[in-house]
């Protein structure tokens, strides 16, 4: 560390307005230190998203630690709370020292904060099929031409923080793998830390005596939470119970009372009854990102952390989603019973400061109608036994305070939780996955949460314009896109757990629906048989199924269409009623050219700058920003050799800053200045509008088609066939995303048959550098060429 560095804890006191727990600035020192422990355990409350704190500290004063930080958190509302801490921290910092932060979500689009600089230190937030899913080559919801640029930055030079580790043990396990993967070709760190409290290996990092110590993490420590135990016959209803219990809490003074259900059918019928009697809202991960903003905008400060004494009385009634790191504090609590650590983590949200001496909370438990809970298995009946044995006092009661806690597990260890049995993750498997270029079929979903770890995750998305053509002219985004699992989508069901991977596959009972599959370049009617994981589907609004709070199938109501955005916006009757009128009367116009289009455009303020290019599409028109080109159509043109000159600087730039040899910083040079070689095609000049006087990357397009290139010919195969060298031309011929290890290979014969062996080459390379090495250095070439074209065109 420089003489002149700052010190962690005043760095952290610059930023938060008040110095770090001990626990938290020892963990910065051995993180600059390069001693890194195992696990991170200290219990909830105690500040653990300080973790990026550490290390972004650690990696603005030059310690070796990794450029991106992958916080792992297996609820989807939760995700959001600490992507909004990290920017935050960031928006704390100079401009030139702030982090990108990104939120890792479902859809077929590019987050192009994290991706578009390699080399930028990042904050990236996800759950754990997200970002799981992407680091195996399999990314739900993105492209497979995609797929390799995320494997590759997940990879290499990351450090994964896996929060309450004790709920995905499978990944955990398949992490374990990844590092023993790896290889080392290429010297860029790579490493897992994860974080539970009840972990129980060595070398663990958690609270000191000087913690119990501290005057404010104490009084949070030592926080009595009675918990009294109320047991259900099986023929009463348990969400009644549950209302009733809340309703109790009131009476008893509780302002803000949290209803935590392990089913989003309960969870509905429970805020409904509330709602009717006090104020109350709905939280369940499964909701459209623009949605939870809303919600979240209107209603979390009202019962964030530190909002006490300005806080009117409200019931929220959530479901798992707000077990794991939510900063929620509440003076009461009501749940269904779970499995402890679920406990543990849901009176983690009550009394979250230790602001109150004592706040009260209810378990409510109802023998399962089967052996074996859907969800949970047994573990709810285990944790329910040792709750009896060890509740004293008249209700029978657990204090589930944290120090009060720990000494319970000391004098009465509980039993042992199932842990989900998951496949070994083998080089064969990594081998396959990594071939994005082949439709394998492999599920990746065991290696994430388990062999019982059921379907993942489909995404919604509502239009009013539903057909297939305007899907293509305005893709779905992914502020519009709620995540199912797919067995819920079969069923049309809301009776599931709010969990990623929860339960198993069941029957179609909910009839033959249509839906539109968008996969990056079409849209195709299926029909929920059809439908598969990963995929994004488009629905009419008038289908219903989603509300303000989330998903909700029995809500036949039509559904807000969000799809306009900053870069685009589509002018349909559907979409804006109010512009009906003049959107019909240019429709109707023979002559109504773009500039008429232009102009409504600007009446929905919608757009983002000036309005650009105008898509027609039966019954309206999608206008696009005046930012948003293609190669065929872009603002500019761009002279091929100015292109290729500047994408070579650009890959050896990034290839060196990243720590890479001489010689690959020499192959990244080479690639880039060949890459678009292929464009020299007299064909290609013409289709964007080069006359032959200046050779162009790039143009506005042409009008002369008798020059026509074969469909489906890539002018990345014809400049991998001018290169020298096994890397280099696999760089070339693989920079949009083709050719994981096949090459596209009709109609355009000869030019396949002029790069024979390609998938023994990629084999050969896969090998070398390995498979998350080789798609890092397929993820540098592709992102040097794509932020040198944006700067063409800006």
């Amino acid at each position: 560390m420089a003489q002149d560095s700052p010190s962690f804890a005043s760095w952290y006191a610059a930023r938060h307005g008040y110095p770090p727990f001990p626990w938290q600035a020892a963990l910065a020192m051995r993180m600059a230190a390069d001693d890194w422990p195992d696990a991170l355990t200290p219990p909830t409350g105690s500040g653990k998203t300080a973790v990026i704190d550490a290390w972004l500290w650690a990696r603005l004063h030059g310690r070796p630690v990794p450029r991106r930080l992958v916080y792992v958190i297996d609820r989807r509302l939760v995700v959001d709370g600490v992507t909004e801490y990290a920017l935050a921290l960031a928006a704390s910092l100079d401009p030139q020292q702030q982090p990108a932060v990104v939120t890792l979500r479902g859809g077929l689009t590019v987050e192009e904060d994290w991706l578009a600089d390699p080399l930028r230190p990042t904050v990236i937030l996800s759950t754990v099929d997200q970002v799981g899913s992407r680091l195996l080559f399999s990314g739900y919801g993105i492209s497979p031409r995609a797929a390799s640029i995320h494997a590759g930055l997940l990879g290499n030079d990351a450090l994964f923080v896996v929060d309450e580790v004790h709920l995905v043990r499978p990944l955990l396990q398949t992490l374990t793998s990844v590092a023993a993967l790896r290889g080392n070709a290429l010297p860029l760190p790579w490493r897992f830390l994860p974080m539970s409290a009840t972990w129980d290996g060595g070398k663990a990092h958690g609270l000191s005596a000087a913690d119990w110590a501290h005057p404010v993490l104490s009084r949070r420590l030592k926080a009595s939470k009675p918990a009294a135990l109320v047991k259900l016959a099986a023929n009463e209803d348990l969400a009644r119970a549950l209302i009733g219990a809340a309703l109790s809490l009131r009476r008893q003074g509780a302002d803000v009372i949290a209803v935590v259900c392990n089913r989003v059918d309960r969870a509905r019928a429970v805020f409904e009854h509330l709602q009717g009697q006090a104020e109350a809202v709905l939280l369940i991960g499964r909701i459209r990102p623009c949605d939870k903003t809303a919600l979240t905008r209107e209603y979390l400060p009202r019962m964030a952390v530190g909002s006490r004494g300005q806080r009117a009385p409200l019931f929220v009634v959530a479901t798992q989603t707000i077990e794991v790191g939510a900063d929620l504090d509440m003076d009461g609590l009501v749940t269904e019973c779970a499995p402890l650590s679920a406990l543990r983590q849901r009176f983690g949200r009550l009394n979250r400061l230790g602001e109150l001496a004592e706040t009260p909370g209810v378990i409510v438990y109802q023998r399962p109608k089967t052996k074996s809970d859907p969800i949970y298995g047994q573990d709810i009946e285990r944790a329910w036994n040792w709750l009896s044995a060890v509740a004293s006092g008249k209700p029978k009661t657990v204090d589930f305070g944290v120090s009060a806690m720990n000494r319970l597990l000391v004098e009465n260890p509980p039993p042992q939780e199932e842990e989900q049995d998951a496949p070994l993750l083998l080089a064969a498997h990594v081998d396959m996955l990594s071939r994005t270029s082949v439709k394998h079929g492999i599920n990746v979903a065991p290696w994430l949460h388990g062999w019982k770890s059921g379907s993942a995750d489909v995404y919604l998305c509502w239009r009013a314009d539903w057909d297939s053509t305007s899907i293509e002219a305005a893709p779905p985004v992914q502020d519009e896109l709620l995540a199912v699992p797919l067995h819920a989508l079969r069923c049309w069901s809301e009776d599931i757990a709010d969990l990623d991977g929860g339960e198993l596959v069941r029957g179609d009972k909910g009839g033959k629906r249509k839906y539109l599959r968008w996969d990056g370049e079409q849209a195709l009617e299926v029909d929920s048989g059809d439908a598969r994981a990963g995929d994004t589907l488009v629905l009419p609004a008038e289908a219903g199924g989603c509300d303000r709070y989330g998903w909700a199938p029995r809500s036949t109501s039509s559904v807000t269409d969000v799809g306009d955005t900053r870069r685009r916006v589509r002018l349909h009757p559907s979409v804006h009623p109010e512009l009906a009128s003049e959107i019909r009367a240019l429709l109707a116009d023979d002559h109504a050219g773009a500039v008429a289009w232009q102009d409504l455009a600007r009446q929905t303020v919608q757009l983002d700058g000036e309005p650009g290019r105008v898509l027609a599409y039966p019954g309206g028109c999608v206008v696009l920003a005046a930012s948003e080109w293609t190669s065929q159509s872009a603002l500019r043109k761009v002279a091929l050799r100015e292109h290729l000159q500047a994408v070579g600087v650009r890959a050896a730039a990034l290839a060196q800053a990243s720590g890479l040899g001489d010689d690959l910083v020499d192959a990244m040079r080479r690639a880039g200045a060949g890459h678009d070689a292929g464009k020299e095609d007299r064909r290609w000049q013409a289709m964007v509008g080069g006359d032959g006087s200046l050779l162009l990357a790039k143009g506005p397009g042409g009008d002369s088609r008798w020059l026509s290139l074969p469909r489906g010919w890539r002018h990345e195969m014809a400049s991998a066939v001018l290169q020298k060298g096994a890397l280099v031309r696999y760089l070339v011929g693989s920079h949009h995303g083709h050719g994981r290890p096949l090459l596209p290979a009709a109609p355009d014969l000869g030019l396949w048959q002029k790069l024979a062996g390609w998938a023994e080459c990629w084999a050969c390379l896969q090998r070398t550098y390995g498979p998350w090495g080789l798609a890092y250095l397929e993820a540098l070439l592709r992102l040097a060429d794509w932020t040198v074209s944006v700067e063409e065109q800006a």
